[in-house]
């Protein structure tokens, strides 16, 4: 089948006009109606069949999805070497400084593939430093004995010689759980990529760790309990593990029914997720003095008045992104929201999201929105609450432009130079 491939970026649409590949197409078959009726449902990306096309709208979700004829690829607006740099700084990755005699220039990479050849220098490294191995029980006739002589088996023996013994014995492997994941998510990665250079990158050390270790069906419990079981000695595993928990969640969705999983024939990243763990990285780092609590959970804010709660519902709890903490008391709470807001106008829910934990009275009486922005000339906005019948001020909400690419050179500064990264970060969290 050859492939219509439409490319738009993050919080973009693109409307069946004369001229483009959306006009007058239409999707043919029950499977793609499906996947855009789940695709839409899940918030991922919004497709609507109009009267003279198919109308596309994204959001902060990139990546890539195969639907019928279609290919649909989503850029994230910020790109090539500062979005690397904000990855490897975000999630804890190691550098290794792979892009400087790359196959190709960084800028031409698709997003995934960023991830993906990551996830390749990372094992890689594992592979050449020596994989972990566990000790590992084994059951056997030895020529020469090892461990124990299995007693019960030899008694049960007939009366006939034997050159050899019943052992039982523990040999330290490489075909552990650690490694078994780590070769799923290179064929994982070899699903994904369609870069020829990676994937022949990929098949060399499928190839050198499929000799020794079995290969096994990825899933979302394997992947899990693995990571939990990360301990001192395998903690140079970590980063490669989080790459693949990426791949493999950024592979399928979880469906309403909670147990049921849907693979993609393509890729997606939520970029809002990214910005939160950047930024929840940034402020505990640049901060000093202060505590960063990740999702702050506001009890007794909502409460059901006694006697008026026939179904015994619990109260909504919300949960601010960040609570900034100085000692024992909240100065401010902050929320991340992964949208240009210099650009495009604040949503409604989002301000009254936000005014809920102005008026919390945890703080000082005012909530902050973080937004990442490409424009220079972005600034802080506020927008007041206010009393409608006497006009007075109750709170304020603050939304705050995070520029991207500073960060991205914050991040490569010299330990003398740290104190810039400070200054930036502060202003964006108590700026007023």
């Amino acid at each position: 089948m050859n492939r219509l491939t439409i490319n738009i970026k993050e919080w973009e649409e693109i409307l069946p006009e004369k001229g483009n590949l959306l006009y007058n197409r239409f999707l043919e078959d029950e499977p793609s109606r499906r996947t855009v009726e789940i695709l839409n449902n899940k918030g991922i990306l919004n497709i609507v069949e109009l009267k003279n096309g198919i109308k596309i709208l994204s959001n902060s979700y990139v990546g890539k999805i195969n639907i019928g004829e279609l290919q649909i690829n989503i850029h994230p607006k910020i790109d090539g070497m500062p979005l690397y740099k904000l990855l490897k700084y975000a999630y804890g990755l190691r550098d290794f400084n792979i892009f400087e005699s790359a196959i190709h220039d960084i800028d031409s990479f698709p997003f995934y593939d960023l991830l993906i050849y990551q996830l390749y220098a990372e094992i890689n490294e594992l592979v050449y430093r020596g994989l972990n191995k566990k000790y590992k029980k084994n059951e056997a006739d030895l020529e020469s004995p090892r461990g124990r002589i299995n007693f019960n088996k030899l008694t049960m023996r007939s009366a006939s010689i034997s050159a050899t013994l019943p052992c039982t014995y523990f040999a330290r492997s490489e075909n552990n759980d650690l490694n078994q994941v780590l070769l799923a998510g290179l064929h994982l990665a070899l699903d994904l990529t369609e870069d020829l250079n990676i994937k022949m990158q990929l098949h060399r050390l499928c190839k050198i760790m499929g000799d020794e270790i079995t290969h096994i069906e990825l899933n979302r419990t394997i992947l899990n309990k693995t990571i939990k079981s990360i301990n001192r000695l395998s903690e140079h595993y970590r980063p490669a593990l989080e790459l693949i928990n990426i791949l493999f969640e950024s592979k399928g969705i979880q469906l309403e029914d909670g147990t049921s999983y849907m693979k993609l024939n393509g890729f997606f990243f939520d970029m809002n997720m990214f910005f939160q763990s950047l930024l929840s990285k940034l402020m505990k780092e640049f901060l000093n003095g202060y505590i960063i609590r990740d999702e702050y959970t506001l009890h007794e804010l909502f409460s059901y008045t006694p006697g008026y709660n026939p179904k015994s519902n619990t109260a909504p709890k919300p949960r601010p992104d960040y609570a900034v903490i100085k000692g024992s008391k909240v100065v401010c709470l902050l929320d991340a929201k992964y949208r240009d807001l210099w650009e495009t106008k604040l949503p409604s829910g989002w301000l009254y999201q936000l005014s809920i934990y102005a008026v919390s009275g945890i703080g000082n009486n005012n909530s902050k929105i973080l937004y990442p922005s490409m424009s220079k000339a972005a600034k802080l906005q506020k927008i007041d609450i206010k009393n409608p019948v006497n006009g007075n001020k109750y709170a304020e909400v603050m939304i705050q432009p995070v520029s991207l690419h500073q960060v991205a050179e914050f991040i490569d500064l010299p330990s003398r130079e740290k104190y810039k990264a400070e200054e930036y970060i502060k202003n964006i969290v108590f700026g007023s």
